[in-house]
């Protein structure tokens, strides 16, 4: 244990660091060397050298006229915030539109995807379970069983399928299994009829439930894309974080993450997500939606430091 403490110091304390430091410039000079000197050139050269990102840019702006809170004379804070937000959710994470790929993203896909493939898993096993609490008359999700059924209903929902069939009755299986649980009781043939048809509806997008959860889920990811770590909280840290082996701590937990006393932008992240998640009614998948946000804020946020000024700050002033 005394080794493995030692070394996972190391990592966080200087290894990372480093990484983090010289891992900026890294990128931009492989961008460089795929696309070209973006940061010399003219802004009509820029816009040919990188057309996906320009084209991304130019639909982001045009949403400006759907929000009271940015028009074309905001300044370039704002309009960062607004394409971290409704640009990348939107534009990128949840568009129903036909996409190529920005080049800013180009080393992203393998993410960009797992994030939405891990959205509609949520989502719908958010609106069965819904069902599921509402057929059995329970309002209440029980911890335990909460954890179980959303372990298995995910884990049917990320499993590859190459028939439809397979996919509706494993999760049928694995949604009367979870209900049962949650019910404490055998499930009458009425009640298994119901939530069937519930979860076909779900499955095949007629469930009028869905709606609103898309709607909601897209509100989390723009709030876990803009998320931003309290300066003060993390800045006036005057001792290095205590070394604790086999321990983590736990996703929406506010009291150990108190006694710990860590407070590093992960932990507050993790808090700040699920209460947002919770608030918006996806408290059964919500550990699952705090990682896919984490990993979101990550890759807009990256994408933003990296080429703020050089390429997104410039595509925005050109756009008139």
């Amino acid at each position: 244990l005394c080794q493995m403490d030692i070394s996972n110091y190391k990592f966080a304390h200087q290894l990372a660091p480093f990484i983090h430091q010289v891992g900026h410039e890294y990128e931009r000079s492989h961008f460089r060397k795929t696309h070209g000197d973006y940061g010399t050139v003219p802004i009509r050269e820029l816009q040919q050298m990188l057309p996906s990102t320009h084209a991304w840019v130019r639909n982001t702006v045009g949403l400006f006229e759907s929000t009271d809170n940015i028009t074309m004379q905001s300044n370039l804070e704002q309009k960062m915030d607004f394409i971290k937000g409704r640009g990348f959710v939107d534009g990128i994470l949840f568009t129903k539109q036909e996409l190529v790929l920005p080049e800013l993203f180009s080393l992203d896909i393998e993410g960009i995807n797992s994030i939405r493939n891990e959205a509609r898993c949520c989502v719908i096993a958010t609106a069965i379970s819904l069902h599921a609490r509402n057929i059995i008359g329970s309002s209440i999700l029980k911890t335990e069983v909460g954890v179980v059924g959303n372990n298995e209903l995910t884990s049917v929902l990320r499993k590859k399928h190459f028939k439809r069939d397979d996919l509706e009755a494993e999760v049928i299986a694995a949604l009367t299994s979870f209900t049962t649980a949650l019910a404490e009781r055998s499930l009458s043939e009425e009640e298994c009829n119901t939530l069937k048809n519930h979860a076909l509806a779900v499955l095949r997008g007629n469930d009028p439930v869905l709606k609103l959860l898309d709607n909601r889920i897209r509100s989390y990811f723009r709030y876990a894309c803009r998320w931003t770590p309290d300066t003060k909280s993390t800045g006036e840290r005057s001792a290095p974080i205590e070394m604790k082996t086999g321990r983590k701590v736990v996703k929406g937990d506010d009291d150990l993450l108190a006694r710990s006393g860590v407070a590093s932008s992960k932990a507050e992240f993790s808090l700040a997500a699920h209460k947002e998640a919770k608030r918006l009614g996806f408290t059964f998948v919500s550990s699952d939606l705090i990682a896919a946000g984490n990993k979101a804020r990550l890759i807009i946020s990256l994408a933003c430091s990296n080429y703020d000024k050089d390429i997104l700050g410039r595509l925005l002033m050109a756009e008139k």
